[in-house]
Parts: structure tokens; sequence; C-alpha cells
């Protein structure tokens, strides 16, 4: 038996379409089309260009056609970003970016109305400005008129599946970054909407991961695909492809960095709150509890600052200047919101060390080895975080994703966390999205199959804790100290 699957996988700075070759128990994996994926401003505001992501998505379907047969189709994307529809069900404008400044100051505007821990409570979800609820309370707040004209909102891969089939319908990993499901009912938070005056009307159907949407519409001009409703949240399908069956933690690693573990039920007590851990739906209802980080989006501005003044290098090039470098040299909050928008990183990693009395990084390894170092410091606190709120131990995490691939980034990690570390598979996401439709047809009886089958299947490599350990243990009080000093929410 054979199944060609097609996935497209978009990140918040480029987007693939990936065909998934299915035959006797193995894959083979062929990315049949790759793009840039760039906010576009408009009169001070921050958008996602749907006609353009869209056009891929075509532009990916027919190439994919043209060389297999394809069997069906599913799409995962990033958390929280929503396209708003008219009764008409046309697009009222380009989707928000979650890096527009609209939503600054909201939460400060959220509380005059309920208790953050009471929303925290019900909800489920790390208070971050950026998500759903925010966001739409800020268009509420800032533009009535559009916000009067909505007749349904639909994540990013809800918006492609409709403009796809003409199906309107929000998959639960997805909509479980919003703010707005319930964590102990798994529905629609009726009495949260209903606070803010969000009329729950305009709230799509909820659907659970393997649920078949329907045919892609003829009027496309492309073959008729079955397209299924896989975990749409990107880290949600990573999580699906971990290669363990034991428990575990993981780090899904992109722009973004998702830290956390799986868990059968959510977890929302105090420990939770205070850390601002977060509780997203994951295959088979189970739990993804884990904290949104900020992931190599500083190391891609930083080289995109290099490559602007004339110094191109490749990552790996980046990686290799920051082993040759002083080690602790200088920490920073890679959460801070200084570093969350796009601009010069350079300048502000420099003024916050200057700000925190610690030595300037002044050359380029300096610069990238105090990301690589505060990175794997963030993740060390976040699992000690994650430890005390579980009362779990843990002794490997596993990282996927585009930072398994940061062998310096592997290596400090075991190191701060004095664990083993499983890096790989690089295409996780792209693996548990073509599982979750090879699941949705039977190929797969249950997520255990599938992950003793990623197993066996995909390279992984592993790291353990070097000689350098005891002095990141050492390093760790100073990192705690600077973050705190800066005040920031960790």
């Amino acid at each position: 038996m054979q199944k060609n699957v097609l996935a497209f996988d978009f990140g918040a700075s480029s987007g693939r379409a990936i065909v998934g070759v299915f035959k006797e128990g193995a894959l083979e994996l062929d990315e049949i089309h790759r793009f840039v994926n760039y906010p576009i401003e408009k009169e001070g505001h921050l958008f996602w260009d749907i006609n353009y992501l869209f056009e891929q998505v075509l532009l990916g379907i027919q190439k994919a056609c043209q060389k297999y047969k394809i069997d069906s189709l599913g799409i995962d994307t990033w958390g929280v970003d929503f396209g708003l529809l008219n009764k008409e069900g046309e697009l009222l404008q380009n989707p928000y970016n979650y890096r527009d400044t609209q939503t600054i100051g909201m939460i400060e505007k959220v509380k005059e109305q309920i208790d953050l821990n009471e929303l925290y409570h019900q909800t489920g979800n790390q208070i971050m400005e950026i998500n759903t609820l925010f966001q739409l309370l800020a268009i509420k707040n800032k533009n009535p008129e559009l916000f009067e004209s909505i007749d349904k909102i639909l994540f990013m891969p809800d918006l492609m599946n409709y403009l796809l089939t003409g199906t309107k319908a929000a998959e639960m990993s997805i909509a479980s970054t919003s703010q707005m499901i319930d964590v102990h009912t798994n529905q629609w938070a009726e009495n949260i909407l209903s606070k803010f005056n969000i009329p729950i009307e305009i709230m799509p159907k909820l659907v659970e991961s393997g649920n078949f949407l329907g045919k892609t519409k003829a009027s496309l001009g492309i073959p008729e695909i079955p397209v299924y409703n896989i975990c749409e949240h990107d880290t949600a399908s990573a999580v699906i492809s971990i290669p363990s069956n034991q428990k575990f933690l993981f780090v899904s690693c992109g722009t973004w960095s998702l830290v956390g573990t799986e868990l059968p039920m959510p977890i929302v007590n105090e420990k939770a709150y205070k850390y601002n851990l977060t509780n997203e739906k994951g295959i088979d209802n189970t739990t993804r509890f884990l904290k949104n980080c900020t992931g190599l989006w500083i190391i891609q501005e930083l080289r995109r600052n290099f490559e602007e003044v004339g110094r191109k290098y490749s990552f790996a090039e980046l990686a290799d200047l920051a082993s040759g470098a002083k080690a602790f040299k200088c920490w920073i909050d890679t959460d801070d919101p200084l570093f969350s928008t796009p601009g010069n990183m350079v300048s502000r990693i420099q003024n916050y060390a200057l700000e925190t009395n610690q030595e300037i990084p002044e050359t380029d390894g300096e610069l990238a080895r105090c990301i690589y170092e505060s990175l794997a410091m963030k993740y060390k606190y976040t699992f000690l975080e994650i430890n005390d709120a579980t009362e779990m131990e843990f002794d490997t995490v596993n990282i996927v994703g585009g930072g398994s691939q940061a062998e310096i980034l592997c290596q400090m990690v075991s190191d701060a966390a004095n664990m083993r570390v499983c890096a790989g598979p690089v295409e996780a996401t792209a693996i548990g999205n073509i599982a979750a439709q090879l699941l949705a047809q039977g190929v797969f009886s249950n997520i255990y199959e599938v992950r003793e089958w990623v197993k066996k299947s995909t390279a992984v490599k592993y790291y353990f804790p070097g000689n350098t350990k005891n002095d990141w243990d050492q390093e760790f009080s100073n990192y705690q100290k600077i973050i705190e000093k800066r005040g920031v929410l960790c």
C-alpha cells in the first residue's frame, strides 16, 4: 500500500509544501515547494499577505499533482492569528500579524474587567498579548466598525482550508491557543466571550484532529483532493512525531521555542499560573503543557542585521563564530519585549548588557554566543518551572524542528539542564502533519504506533552533559539575577 499525502507547513518566516510518500512502512519526504513569508506593513500595522500565501498553496498543490496522485492534504501554521469574514464569506482585510503593536496595553485593559488569575483558570492559556482574545479586543476597541462587520473568525490554517473547500471550522489544537476555549469543557468559553461582548456566533464550529473537512473546490482549477483537519498548530503536529512513548520534555525550536511536555489532562493550578505555563490541545485530546518562548528569532534577526552591513553568514558560520567566542560574557532574557519586534538586535543586546551592568558583547561571535547561551538558560529555567508545576522529574529533552540542527544549542541545552538531549527529527512538524493524515485514513491505529514508527525510521542525534555543566550550574544564579533585574515575567 502506498499513500501520497501533502503537508503544508507554514512558519512565521517561510512555508513549505512537502509530499510524504508512505510505502511499506517507509516514509520519503519530497519538498516540492518552498516560499518566504514576511509580514506586510500598511498604515503603521503589520499584516499577513493572505492572497500571496494562498497562491503558494495552490502552486504547491499544482506542483505536487504534476508528480504524484495526492490522496489527501493537511495544513499547519503558527497559532493565535486569524482572518475575518463577512456575511458573504469574504475576507474583510488581511489578517493581523501577531507582532503588530495594536495589542500593546491590552492586558491592562482586560484586567479592568476580569482578574487574570480567573482568565487563566478558565482558559488554561499563558497570558500573552499576542493571544487571539487580546487581538480581537484590540480590533473591537480601536476599529469598532471592522468588528461589527465580522460574521466569522477563522484561524490561519482554518482560513486556508476554507479557501480550499468552502467549509468553515476550527480545529481544536489551533483554537486552544486563542484564550477563548474553556480548558475544562473544550468548548468556546461563553462566559469569557460574553464578558467582553464578543458574540459567540462569530466563532466557528470546533472539530478534532482527523476530521474530514471536504474536498478542494473544482473552481480552483486543481484536482479534487480530500482535506483533513490535522493537528493544525505546528507545535501540536511536531509533538506527534516525538520519538518516545515515555514521559518527555520537548523543545519545538524554530522562530519560536515551544518548551513543554505532554499530559493526559490540563494543569491549571497556582504554580502553573505563577509560571505562566499554557495548556493547549494535542493529538487524541492530550494536553501540551508548555511555555511559548522566543526561539531562533533573535539569531535570525542578528544574521539579517549583519547581512545589511555586508557581513553575510550562514547559520552554521554564525554557530562557528559563537563556538570560538568567550563563554558567559553576557546574558539576555530572550523573552524581553526589547527583542520581540524586527530591528537592530546588535544595539538592543548591547544596550541590554549596559543596562544590566554586564560585559558588552562586541564581536559577531560574542553576540551570537550570547543569544545561544541565553536560549539554553531560558530552556533550563522553563524545565524547572514545568518540573515544579507537574511534580514530575525528567531525564531527557527532545529538541525537534530546525533548532535540532544547531549543534551548539543542543550541547548547551544538555550542559545547562544536565540532561540527555535527543535532537530530531528535523522535519518534526511535517512528519506529524503527515502522520495525522495517515491516522485519519487508518494507516496507523493510534499515536503509540506512530511514535514507535518514528523512533525506528527517523534519524536522532544524542547529546550528553560535558565537562562545562558545572560552569552552567554556577552561572544559573547570575542569569536569574539578570532577568529578575529587568523585571520580565519568566
